[in-house]
């Protein structure tokens, strides 16, 4: 079923039910410093995701040359499998339509990497260590920009 969200730029408000997400999301998550930087930074953004006005997700991303890197992103375990993680990597596809996107991924996170395939990416390399807690590689994966 999909569920529609709001999706609004994360504020300093949104901090805590987003560090809170990232903790129950990854065994490695972002610290409160990651997240402060993030948003503070001109090149990085971060998009909250609302339903009914509820928070369910996050999406973080950062500017690098002609290229975008989604750096994060996180739907709460009561809306996963709903479309919401389509709709945070929708929005930011939208964001910046004329970008090519970058992303590493867990190696064993099959679910995440079948959205990624079904929104265009496809895998260029593998990082092997590159993840801690556990030990684990890294997919990478790219979307090329829309032509227009």
């Amino acid at each position: 079923m999909q569920q529609k969200v709001e999706i609004v730029p994360a504020a300093e408000a949104d901090l805590p039910e987003i560090l809170s997400l990232a903790k129950a999301a990854f065994p490695d998550p972002w610290t409160e410093q990651q997240f402060r930087q993030t948003m503070c930074c001109c090149y990085s953004r971060i998009w909250c995701a609302r339903t009914a006005g509820k928070f369910c997700g996050y999406a973080a991303v950062s500017l690098a040359g002609d290229a975008v890197n989604l750096d994060d992103i996180a739907v709460a375990p009561a809306f996963r499998r709903q479309g919401i993680g389509r709709q945070l990597l929708d929005w930011a596809h939208r964001q910046f339509p004329e970008n090519e996107f970058w992303l590493e991924v867990r190696e064993s996170n099959a679910a995440a990497i079948a959205l990624y395939e079904s929104a265009g990416y496809r895998q260029v390399g593998f990082r092997k260590r590159y993840y801690r807690d556990p030990e684990e590689g890294a997919v990478l994966m790219t979307r090329e920009a829309k032509k227009t």
